[in-house]
């Protein structure tokens, strides 16, 4: 999760926004808009990643079971000839 740029970035945003409230560039109001949107950033990029890494999963799992499917037709015909031969 640390690799990723987008948690970097909000880090560096919360540090900023704290820096920011304590030497008084910004509000109270100011400071916690910008802590809770980069939250939020990273909250999103971990959802997108998990929800991405499901879907690739779920497609691995279609194809292993679309191969399944090829090569129990193949035997069913294979089969079918050795009978008729």
């Amino acid at each position: 999760m640390f690799k990723s740029k987008t948690v970097w970035a909000a880090l560096a945003a919360i540090i900023g926004a704290i820096g920011g409230y304590f030497t008084g560039e910004l509000e109270l109001s100011e400071a916690l808009q910008l802590v809770v949107t980069s939250g939020l950033a990273v909250f999103l990029r971990h959802g997108i990643s998990k929800t991405q890494n499901a879907a690739e999963d779920a497609a691995d799992a279609a194809a292993d079971a679309a191969s399944a499917a090829e090569i129990s037709a193949i035997k069913k015909v294979s089969t079918k000839i050795k009978k008729a031969g």
